[in-house]
């Protein structure tokens, strides 16, 4: 059966790979809880499943200048850490315990990803100052954390990870701050997380010690942390930078706290199973904020396929029109079969075909073919390279004003907006492929008849060219003289099959023939696409919501 420490782990890891890159959903506060769940995860709740006899951490949290500091040396009776005058005054956060303790805050056993310092003194920087001091019980350890509402970044982000790994809050707020919204914010995170929490309460004027206190505790109440301890602190002189009195019912009671084993491991316990059972909470807001990431992701991508859809259309709009038939096309084509020629002589009798096509093709120039099949190479090319760029610009632009579309552009290369400089080799190559499959659908409906095909002079790729005309041969969109043109070129291309193969396996032939290309244009223009599915690369599914969600689950499971 899977332990509950395999199952945190898992959790713990999918909680990692979890990525929030859209700014949609309050992405900006699941990011800082999910920071926040993969700290606790590692710095408190996998270290407390191993070792439950670990050390009880009270961690001192607050505001800035609520005397933290000054409540750390003054509760120790030495000035190890040290406040200051400038704001915010606590720049790494220290760590007091007994000698017999140090081996275990200085090794991995709590907040493992923080480096560690040691001697008479901490200095600014990145980590935790781990000092001792026989004034502190053994079983004890008192850390001074950095301020909740510094203004820098780096030390509220440090204060949350450190209150995230306290078996005991000892909150420090003063009669002047008591009410600010930001220490309510974390006491809120306390009460959801069952964590054991005191509040002291600094700096009252003399003599309104109980009206504080009460106004305090009714606020606690109504907050739900009714179990939570007050300690109340008169304005008092201080005496080395300590405070000669006020501190002894907080002193008093952590000492008993200490001492009775059974007391201590029930306030662990308590901590701990309060941040066990805040994960279904707080792993379902993630998982809700994945699955706003992977909607909004959806909507992003469903406009973007819809653009290359219509692009798609637009090519199979300008197949139908005809256009692909002007100027030089056309002009080839003439020049090859003879269209006005040919057609005065079509309307003297079916029955007569083969002969007149026999004799209009007698003489035509070898490479007749191929300058008509190169003009329509060319032709479509242009035509599928606008329709490609017309697409691109358009998912641009239109991700530009939609939810999360600015972040999925974020670090696109200049030239998104644009078709690829390599879409030109691509079409011309599936163009190339496409012709070889015209071959040799002719080839396959030839049959026995390929020697008719030869004996018209055109020869297997005579009829091919045929074929490709005739997918490409409607008037719509052309007017005047070239309408007029490419209805004759449409009816000697019809006309040249008809003799080869009959009516209905023109028809067949020549619906193959377009859809094979379209579906190959589709897939040329597939790779266009995949370049903005490579922008949405690291937005989540709504798959990854419900792992998350079942990880969670199998954590709880674990427990029982």
């Amino acid at each position: 059966m899977t332990s509950l420490v395999d199952e945190l782990r898992a959790l713990r890891r999918r909680v990692g790979v979890t990525e929030l890159p859209l700014d949609v959903g309050g992405a900006d506060d699941a990011r800082r809880s999910q920071h926040e769940l993969a700290e606790q995860i590692d710095d408190y709740l996998l270290p407390k499943l191993d070792r439950l006899d670990a050390p009880l951490l009270a961690v001192l949290g607050g505001s800035t200048g609520a005397g933290k500091s000054t409540i750390t040396n003054s509760l120790i009776g030495e000035n190890i850490s040290t406040p200051g005058v400038l704001r915010p005054t606590t720049r790494m956060p220290v760590l007091i315990c007994h000698p017999d303790d140090e081996a275990w805050f200085l090794g991995e056993g709590v907040l493992p990803g923080l480096p560690r310092t040691t001697g008479e003194s901490p200095s600014a920087g990145a980590g935790l100052h781990v000092a001792t001091s026989t004034s502190v019980r053994a079983g004890l350890a008192i850390l001074d954390s950095p301020d909740i509402d510094s203004v820098e970044v780096a030390n509220h982000d440090l204060a949350a990870q450190l209150l995230g790994a306290a078996d005991l809050w000892l909150f420090v707020t003063t009669a002047a701050r008591y009410a600010d919204a930001v220490p309510w914010e974390y006491l809120g995170r306390a009460q959801q997380r069952s964590v054991a929490l005191s509040v002291i309460v600094n700096r009252i004027p003399k003599g309104s010690e109980q009206q504080v206190g009460e106004h305090l505790r009714d606020m606690l109440n109504d907050k739900g942390l009714s179990d939570a301890r007050l300690f109340t602190v008169a304005e008092t002189d201080l005496a080395d930078g300590r405070l000669a009195h006020g501190l002894e019912p907080l002193m008093t009671w952590l000492d008993a706290l200490v001492q009775d084993a059974g007391a201590r491991t029930r306030m662990i316990r308590q901590s701990l199973d309060g941040a066990l059972d805040s994960l279904p909470n707080r792993v379902d807001e993630l998982a809700d904020a994945v699955e706003a990431q992977a909607h909004t992701g959806e909507a992003l991508r469903a406009f973007a396929v819809q653009q290359y859809e219509e692009a798609l259309e637009r090519v199979d709009r300008e197949l139908d029109s005809g256009s692909l038939l002007k100027s030089e096309v056309l002009e080839r084509w003439s020049e090859h079969v003879g269209t006005g020629e040919l057609m005065g002589k079509l309307q003297t009798g079916v029955g007569r075909l083969r002969d007149k096509i026999v004799s209009v093709f007698s003489g035509s120039p070898a490479d007749s073919n191929a300058e008509v099949q190169g003009a329509l190479e060319s032709n479509l090319s242009i035509l599928v390279r606008d329709a490609a760029d017309e697409a691109a610009i358009s998912i641009v632009d239109g991700w530009q004003s939609m939810p999360g579309g600015p972040q999925a552009l974020t670090d696109a290369p200049p030239t998104l907006h644009r078709a690829t400089t390599e879409l030109r080799t691509r079409i011309e190559k599936t163009i190339e492929e496409w012709e070889v499959e015209v071959l040799d659908l002719v080839n396959e409906q030839a049959g026995s008849k390929v020697a008719v095909a030869r004996t018209l002079s055109l020869g297997i790729n005579g009829v091919g060219v045929a074929l490709m005309v005739a997918v490409f041969s409607q008037t719509g969109g052309i007017t005047g003289g070239e309408a007029a043109v490419a209805g004759g070129t449409a009816a000697v291309s019809q006309a040249v099959l008809s003799a080869v193969f009959g009516d209905q396996a023109v028809s067949d032939l020549a619906r193959q023939a377009r859809q094979r290309l379209l579906v190959r244009i589709e897939q040329v223009l597939d790779g266009e696409l995949a370049r903005f599915g490579v922008q949405l690369g690291t937005v989540p599914s709504a798959d990854a919501a419900s792992e998350l969600r079942e990880a969670s689950a199998a954590v709880q499971g674990a427990r029982v």
